[in-house]
């Protein structure tokens, strides 16, 4: 829960992110599913499985619900510079 809503600054409320998925996401707790226009909870990592809302289709993360669509758009994760980024950590062997 973002502090702005109410949450605590305390380990169990914090998430660990990169400075732009944390500047895309921001206090947002719902967002816009691109495919119904709805507006639904952001994917919460300490309470849902990554593999129930996402999948992999080469470098490209895809959304299997209205969750893993919505958050992908919002954190901006098909951005040309992450799509390079996941390229090089294949060759490395680091992704997925």
């Amino acid at each position: 829960m973002p502090i702005k809503s109410g949450g605590e600054t305390s380990v169990e409320n914090l998430a660990l992110a990169c400075v732009s998925c944390s500047l895309h996401k921001s206090a947002k707790e719902f967002v816009l599913d691109p495919e119904t226009n709805k507006f639904v909870p952001i994917f919460n990592p300490r309470q849902q499985d990554w593999a129930d809302h996402f999948q992999w289709v080469g470098f490209r993360m895809t959304g299997l619900t209205a969750t893993g669509r919505a958050t992908i758009e919002t954190l901006k994760q098909n951005r040309p510079i992450i799509l390079a980024i996941r390229e090089e950590e294949q060759i490395l062997g680091r992704h997925p």
